[in-house]
């Protein structure tokens, strides 16, 4: 019997989660502008829909490299304007040949997540 209330609850869940992205009409992209070693990072939305969303976004930025490992975590709420793209956050950082960039990009409304993007960028490739 748990088992299934179990079930049941991740259905109910996995449902709601659904059902709130197509509402939602937002798409989230990460822009990589320039060229080594000094790269930006955007974090873009643009909502498509017919009125103002309040959400919220996470930012996270990891850069492996031979000298180490850096983090960086932006986060904030926002007012996503109808029909409106809008710049989330900007990220500057100096990459060098051999290093690792991933970045994931996570916006949610009501703790929920409603759009999301992640690049992948290696130093070797250019």
């Amino acid at each position: 019997m748990i088992s299934k209330l179990i079930i049941f609850s991740s259905l109910y869940f996995c449902f709601n989660v659904l059902n709130i992205e197509k509402q939602l009409p937002v798409k989230v992209w990460i822009d990589i502008e320039g060229e080594l070693p000094n790269l930006s990072l955007k974090a873009m939305l643009l909502n498509n829909g017919d009125k103002d969303l309040s959400l919220s976004y996470v930012l996270k930025i990891t850069k492996k490299g031979r000298l180490g490992e850096s983090n960086s975590l932006q986060k904030g709420a926002f007012i996503a304007a109808q029909n409106k793209i809008t710049s989330l956050s900007e990220s500057r950082m100096n990459l060098r040949k051999g290093d690792k960039l991933i970045a994931r990009l996570l916006v949610y409304h009501d703790k929920i997540i409603v759009a999301q993007d992640s690049v992948v960028f290696h130093g070797d490739n250019y």
